[in-house]
């Protein structure tokens, strides 16, 4: 437990170090389709892999994994994207939004910014909602979801509300007492819930601060279902009909919150995990990024890894195509894996 702490400490270290940004995939690149009008957007193939069993490796931005490449007709997204945090499927409008970080995942500077890709990989909007318009206030947007034609974005110590359609500022809902909202979901019935990771940067690089929570939004009010550090880091979560499963940061846990309290836990093969999605077929997918995998499996059984891919963080699904959608935090990019 002792090492896997400092792994995770180091990892977010060298976010902080670097802004979140790295070097670019070692995939390939095949001549692009047009890019849209507002955007110089790259879509390749990328390469076919074999995975290789989880091997501990280590933590982002430590050391480049040049052999690390994706699926066959997996799409490679490059852009000006900015530590892109988070890929949302809006249903809807048949899009996929993108939380960019921009600077490091704690600071309050004002210019967070999340875009919008169409399913072929064009950046139909790079920066559809950004923190640096006088209107937005957005420092640095992680977890997002969709419900009543509301985009809910994760913001540091709040959730802030747009207009899923147009973009427009809705207002926010402040979390008092949190330090580091994470991931938002939305469950089946539309209930919002979103996660308090519990870290916050310090001159010792990043401490655990006990606000450890998953919430859930009533009357446009946060509630607290379950709260404590034995929670390690909450991260990504994930609401259906059969709980409110979360995956921890610090360790390897996926969980069930559903009752208000920790339970169903279980160990995935590695840790420092970040997104959770179900797909219609009924599997989970979680992104690792102490072993840079995907992992997938079902609650209760075996988790295996899925594909290999760098600093995966809060991945996505989309539902139409059965697809995954990954952004690759400190590759600047996003890949779209059929599954």
């Amino acid at each position: 437990m002792r090492r896997a702490t400092i792994r995770w400490q180091l990892a977010l270290t060298s976010l902080a170090l670097c802004g979140c940004a790295g070097r670019a995939p070692a995939a390939q690149t095949q001549t692009p389709p047009a890019a849209a009008p507002e955007s110089s957007a790259q879509v390749d193939d990328a390469k076919p892999v074999t995975a290789a069993p989880p091997q501990p490796s280590p933590p982002p931005g430590a050391v480049a994994q040049e052999n690390v490449t994706s699926t066959p007709a997996a799409l490679v997204v490059k852009d000006a994207f900015s530590a892109p945090e988070s890929v949302l499927y809006d249903i809807e409008a048949d899009v996929y939004l993108v939380s960019n970080v921009n600077g490091t995942p704690f600071a309050v500077d004002d210019n967070g910014f999340i875009s919008r890709v169409s399913p072929d990989g064009q950046v139909l909007a790079l920066k559809w909602i950004d923190g640096a318009d006088p209107k937005v206030q957005l420092n640095a947007p992680k977890g997002m979801a969709i419900s009543a034609g509301v985009l809910f974005v994760a913001d540091l110590d709040r959730i802030r509300k747009f207009d899923s359609q147009t973009g427009a500022l809705l207002g926010e809902i402040p979390v008092p007492g949190a330090t580091f909202v994470n991931d938002v979901t939305a469950g089946p019935d539309g209930t919002i819930y979103f996660t308090d990771t519990g870290i916050r940067q310090s001159s010792q690089g990043f401490d655990r601060t006990g606000t450890d929570a998953v919430y859930k939004i009533q009357r446009n009010h946060p509630v607290a279902i379950v709260r404590g550090k034995h929670l390690n880091a909450p991260n990504g979560v994930m609401a259906d009909a059969a709980g409110v499963w979360v995956v921890s940061l610090s360790g390897k846990e996926l969980y069930d919150v559903k009752k208000g309290s920790k339970a169903r836990v279980q160990q995935l093969p590695g840790g420092m995990l970040d997104g959770i999605v179900r797909t219609s077929a009924g599997q989970l997918f979680v992104s690792s990024w102490e072993l840079n995998q995907v992992f997938s499996g079902e609650p209760g059984g075996t988790f295996t890894t899925a594909f290999e891919l760098k600093t995966p963080a809060d991945i996505g699904y989309d539902v139409k195509r059965h697809r995954l959608l990954v952004p690759l935090m400190q590759e600047n990019s996003l890949q779209f894996l059929p599954l």
